[in-house]
């Protein structure tokens, strides 16, 4: 329970729970509805004209608003303009003036129909407006008397007017906003703070009342008669603007009026939003998504009030939007605190529980390094070089693990994580990492010479925390038993017993017929027919079905079945070649092992096999990884030299994945490359993969070899290589792998059909 209430949500929500009592959320409402008004402002109805009692300024001793003469004289003059309806100010000067205050109600006498008189609210203190005190001041009977008060919030910015108040003899009076509503208001009003106040024009009393109004200038618009200075005790804030006179407010609350009646909700509901959507966003593990989220969110937060507004809800942003900022610091400052957690703290590296943490651990390969001696080598060292020492060593394994994070787990020991691959690119790419530290550390007068050994998990079935430290342990073992690597997990016990009978169980497999060989089409581009077929091993184990090909080839290496194996797929895909050229010249495509190139017996034994099934070697490609790992170079370019001269012809198989491509080109006298798909799935979308793949297409031609890509999935991508002049391709798009009879009636369907490029089933 203590844990929860530590964290940033809770805290967030208490300190709104204090804001509703304290009423500070309200500054984050000013903010908010202050920048959004000034954002979106529109023009003002030309409905509507101020005639000024004080010209904008302090009432001086001249001013119209002094003498109730004038107002009267200027009354009439307004109300000769024949407007729609005239509202004046409630005279503050009563009393001093007989005559005048006769001859101004005389004035409203004659404008009775259009003239109304407004008593206008002063700010008196936080939140509450007063009317003005009963007046002996008489009107003519029937003119109205209407109210301009205003809900205001703590630095007198108008919120909403109320639809009636009561003076202070009880008498319910109208507000100016409520007038001419079509039924009776039941809620506040609140303004179109929209509405640009600097568009109502403003006249000045005086220079009426010296030249006279021009006709037309005023009629049948709307007159207020009132005084017009933004000091004025009547002027109350304007979302948007600076404080702005009474009457503007009228005119805006008139409009708001107009669009209808405002359901006034509080802050309650975004705050429920924002809770909603937190907790939501909390579930993403993509760091991008979880991003993308919040992004989302405070744009709710700060767009949502304001349309709900145009549509006559009020819903107060301040709640959500003080949860917001409270949780943003609180959080950040919980991130500094995990991260310090996080960081080891001689060598400043991330620690193991960073890694524990990192969500891509379930989908890579787990690597840990160990290095020999480090103790030792530390204790050459001055305790303030230690973390030297350690960061060295992370900034080599980080340069050859494509800028890795690399975690330390002190003592000498790293992790990281790595990008799944096969286990003899993984070995490949650690032996890259070993050669690495053949070079000792330079750590200021001090050289280190540094020896190295890995552990791996593969297991993603597996806990973070039993991964770690599976890895760890290996690594720990590998060094013990001075080796390169080990791997040593869940899965590898899980699979002893599966490699210890591994030797008796593809015998088995190989004479009951569980292991098979498919044949998976490959297209001529430019004229749309089938070209030939790559031989694929299939395994459908009786006890475990299905057995992917990489598993249990790379089972057969360890074992040391893989050249039975590969003899075997050369016997049945040559013979599978002499029977189908019988009927059409077809060419089969077969993967070469990669243990198996420097074989001393491999061209004799190919020869051989292609000798007793009558196979034409010009009908066979023999395919070779360019990730190869050959003992003896010399000895696999001579046999692959000798098997082209017998007619195979030979390809790089999975182009672009290894570390020396070019390098392989020119050594290996190839008559086709094919390109991984790993290129091919993205040149749809990805402009530097279509670019890659194009100059393949290209070199391959300029080296006088055909281009063959695999992996083709949709016709878009089929289209694409086409146009880039690709000479084949295969994929799952075009036809899926299949049985030798499968292959035979699809053959004779595409004949039948012109040779279209996808057969379609029947």
């Amino acid at each position: 329970m203590f844990k929860y209430a530590k964290s940033p949500l809770v805290l967030a929500l208490a300190m709104v729970a204090l804001s509703v009592i304290g009423e500070f959320s309200q500054m984050l409402e000013q903010m908010y509805w202050n920048v959004w008004y000034k954002i979106h402002s529109e023009p003002a109805s030309s409905e509507y004209v101020l005639v000024s009692l004080d010209d904008g300024e302090p009432m001086a001793p001249d001013s119209v608003g002094v003498s109730t003469a004038k107002q009267a004289r200027l009354l009439d003059l307004v109300a000769k303009a024949r407007p729609k309806a005239i509202y004046i100010d409630f005279p503050q000067v009563i009393g001093r003036d007989e005559a005048g205050d006769a001859a101004l109600e005389a004035a409203l006498a004659r404008s009775k129909g259009i003239s109304a008189i407004v008593y206008r609210a002063e700010f008196e203190k936080y939140g509450f407006v007063s009317l003005p005190a009963k007046s002996d001041f008489k009107f003519a009977p029937g003119t109205p008397a209407l109210a301009s008060t205003w809900n205001v919030n703590f630095i007198s910015y108008v919120e909403s007017a109320p639809a009636y108040v009561f003076a202070r003899n009880g008498r319910p009076i109208e507000t100016v906003a409520a007038r001419g509503a079509s039924r009776q208001i039941d809620r506040a009003i609140v303004p179109n703070f929209a509405m640009n106040p600097d568009d109502i024009p403003r006249l000045s009393g005086r220079e009426i009342l010296a030249s006279g109004v021009p006709p037309g200038d005023l009629s049948g618009r709307i007159i207020f008669i009132t005084v017009t200075s933004p000091s004025a005790a009547s002027a109350m804030g304007y979302f948007g603007h600076k404080r702005q006179p009474g009457a503007i407010l009228d005119i805006a609350a008139t409009e708001g009026r107009k669009e209808g009646s405002t359901l006034r909700l509080g802050g309650i509901p975004l705050l429920l939003i924002f809770m909603v959507m937190f907790v939501i966003g909390q579930r993403y593990v993509n760091g991008r998504w979880k991003l993308l989220h919040y992004g989302v969110l405070m744009l709710i937060l700060l767009v949502l009030p304001a349309k709900f507004r145009s549509l006559g809800v009020l819903i107060n942003p301040d709640f959500a939007l003080l949860a917001a900022i409270t949780y943003l610091p609180l959080r950040f400052a919980e991130k500094w605190r995990e991260r310090i957690k996080l960081t080891n703290a001689a060598s400043g590296l991330p620690s193991i529980d960073a890694l524990a943490s990192e969500p891509q651990l379930q989908s890579h390969d787990v690597v840990a390094a160990s290095i020999s001696q480090y103790e030792q080598m530390l204790a050459t060292l001055p305790r303030e070089l230690h973390g030297e020492c350690a960061r060295q060593i992370a900034r080599r394994l980080s340069l050859g693990s494509n800028d890795s994070v690399i975690y330390d787990n002190d003592n000498g020991h790293f992790v990281w994580l790595e990008t799944s691959r096969t286990l003899e690119e993984l070995v490949d790419h650690l032996e890259g990492l070993k050669a690495l530290f053949s070079s000792p550390l330079q750590i200021e007068q001090h050289v280190l010479d540094t020896n190295i050994h890995f552990g791996l998990d593969r297991n993603w079935q597996s806990s973070p925390i039993s991964r770690i430290q599976a890895a760890l342990a290996s690594a720990s073992e590998a060094q013990g038993k001075s080796k390169l690597y080990e791997e040593f997990g869940r899965q590898r016990l899980e699979m002893s017993g599966w490699e210890l009978s591994m030797h008796a169980r593809i015998d088995e497999g190989l004479r009951t017929g569980a292991i098979w060989l498919a044949l998976q089409p490959q297209y001529e581009l430019a004229s749309h027919s089938i070209f030939g077929a790559e031989a694929l091993i299939r395994w459908n184990d009786p006890e475990r079905g299905f057995i992917p090909p990489d598993e249990f080839i790379l089972q057969a290496e360890r074992s040391g079945r893989i050249e039975d194996l590969t003899y075997w797929t050369f016997e049945r895909a040559m013979e599978m070649s002499g029977a189908l050229n019988r009927i059409m010249r077809i060419q089969i495509s077969v993967n070469l092992s990669a243990r198996m190139v420097d074989h001393p017996a491999l061209v004799r034994r190919i020869a051989a096999i292609a000798e007793r099934h009558h196979c034409d070697p010009h009908m066979i490609t023999i395919e070779v990884t360019e990730t190869f790992s050959m003992t003896n170079r010399e000895k696999a370019k001579e046999n692959l030299s000798e098997l082209r001269e017998l007619g195979f012809k030979l390809s790089i198989d999975d182009f672009g994945t290894g570390q020396a491509s070019l390098s392989y080109l020119s050594e290996i006298p190839s008559d086709e490359v094919k390109i991984d798909r790993r290129f091919i799935n993205g040149i749809v979308h990805n402009e530097r993969q279509r670019a890659i793949v194009e100059s393949v297409v290209h070199l391959s031609h300029a080296l006088g070899q055909h281009a063959v890509a695999e992996g083709v999935e949709d016709s878009a991508t089929l289209e694409i290589l086409r146009k880039m002049g690709c000479d084949y391709a295969q994929g799952y798009h075009l036809a899926m792998p299949m049985k030798f009879s499968e292959f035979v009636d699809l053959l004779a369907r595409a004949r039948t059909r012109n040779g279209d490029l996808v057969p379609k089933s029947g």
